[in-house]
């Protein structure tokens, strides 16, 4: 349960749900794509993804279009990402919504066949004239589907913090590469010690070899006086 309000023009309306928080893991779901297709959250299992509820694609400045067109422009930026747009749309306006507008590298998700989403998610909008419908929110997981960035949207006509974000992923990708050159680092050291013990391996071997050889040399001479 939430005392989330949205404002949509001049009405506010409660926000249904448990919304996710940084930390939490994604709840599970099962949806449905642009071709009438079942899509579960397991399809995108290992891969970092953006998960962006919407009204409708059918809005316009009203948490719809618009707002679909800035985030993907956001996600271009970080094309490891998978883009997952949800609403209440049905699969045809989705497969419209696509033809008219391109959207290449977006997923495309309707909750006709999941409606159980609205409140896992914490964005049933409950009171007229928006009720049933999606509430405009961000979710940003990694690939084991553990949320980094959680934002729901308080009017149907702001736009999401993507400096905010932008600003995670930038420290992220830090992080990622000082881990990488960490770990090189220590495998370039392990290399380095691996290589001197051999390099002192070999010396005692050497050194074995040639003591073995003076000694018969002696035993040599010895016999022969």
């Amino acid at each position: 349960m939430s005392d989330f309000q949205l404002q949509y023009g001049d009405d506010f309306l409660p926000v249904d749900g448990d919304f996710p928080r940084a930390g939490d893991y994604l709840p599970s779901f099962m949806l449905v794509d642009d071709q009438k297709r079942d899509v579960a959250l397991e399809r995108f299992v290992r891969s970092p993804k953006l998960i962006l509820t919407l009204l409708s694609l059918d809005e316009d400045e009203h948490a719809g279009i618009f707002l679909l067109r800035e985030t993907r422009r956001f996600a271009e930026r970080w094309p490891q990402l998978k883009l997952i747009v949800i609403s209440v749309d049905s699969p045809s306006s989705l497969a419209r919504a696509r033809q008219e507008h391109g959207l290449p590298n977006v997923t495309l998700l309707s909750t006709l066949r999941g409606r159980d989403f609205h409140k896992h998610y914490g964005v049933l909008i409950k009171e007229y004239p928006l009720s049933g419908y999606t509430a405009p929110a961000l979710l940003l997981a990694d690939g084991d589907d553990v949320i980094h960035y959680a934002e729901r949207l308080a009017n149907t006509r702001d736009y999401f913090n993507f400096d905010a974000l932008n600003a995670l992923l930038e420290q992220a990708e830090t992080q990622l590469r000082e881990k990488e050159m960490a770990e090189e680092e220590e495998k370039a050291r392990v290399e380095a010690e691996q290589s001197q013990s051999a390099e002192r391996l070999l010396e005692k071997a050497r050194q074995l070899h040639e003591a073995q050889l003076a000694r018969h040399k002696t035993d040599g001479d010895g016999e022969a006086g």
